[in-house]
């Protein structure tokens, strides 16, 4: 067997994983799935980078294709601000502008986000970290640690309720639902992960082929289940 028949058998694994996992009902359960997948993925790009957030985060942002993965959330980035006592500044006048021209009953994209470049720009040096930290593709690994380890989606969006295109990321108001609090809230919807999926799975194919790589050499297989180092 070739190394691109093990590349083949390998994508051709998580492929079908994928269409098993379209068939289960609950929506959780199925962004849970999808991120698992993911996680497996980037092990097999990147099987020498320490830490499970960079090692996912340098993977998304390397084969996923995801063009706002350098948007930066304005709401997430203001609340970071607001808890480390920042309230004022080029930054942080710029993303409260920006929130506060989003209208009632609206629902905001990743183009009503700064880049990271942008933020950048506008952030010191203390402010850079926060920054960084409300980058969609680090946002997206904070929000898979909430469906793995607390079996819940962070913030108090209703997906289910809300109609928006699901394709993308948005926000909705907490006054859209009739609830009577000045907040907007993130969405990462289903449809949203279920693609970002896809797109890693054919991303991760390029990377392998385009770099020699044979996936099954990043993983141990064995009758031993723990690892010694």
């Amino acid at each position: 067997m070739t190394g691109r028949d093990d590349i083949d058998r390998f994508i051709g694994y998580f492929k079908t994983g994928h269409r098993e996992i379209e068939k289960v009902a609950r929506m959780l359960l199925k962004k849970i799935l999808y991120l698992v997948e993911i996680d497996a993925l980037s092990r097999a790009a990147f099987p020498t980078v320490s830490g499970n957030r960079k090692r996912v985060v340098q993977f998304i942002d390397t084969c996923s294709n995801w063009n706002d993965k350098d948007k930066v959330s304005a709401v997430q980035l203001k609340l970071a601000l607001k808890k480390n006592g920042i309230m004022s500044g080029k930054l942080y006048d710029s993303i409260n502008r920006q929130i506060n021209s989003w209208g009632y009953g609206t629902i905001p994209r990743p183009t009503d986000d700064l880049t990271l470049e942008e933020a950048q720009r506008l952030s010191t040096t203390s402010e850079s970290k926060h920054v960084n930290d409300a980058r969609y593709a680090e946002l997206l690994y904070t929000y898979r640690n909430y469906l793995l380890h607390e079996f819940r989606e962070p913030g108090k969006s209703a997906e289910s309720v809300i109609r928006a295109d699901p394709t993308t990321p948005y926000y909705h108001g907490l006054d859209d639902l009739g609830v009577r609090e000045d907040s907007w809230e993130l969405v990462f919807p289903l449809e949203f992960i279920q693609g970002l999926c896809e797109a890693c799975i054919r991303g991760l194919e390029a990377y392998l082929i385009a770099n020699n790589l044979n996936p099954y050499d990043s993983f141990e297989y064995g009758t031993m289940w723990r690892r010694y180092r």
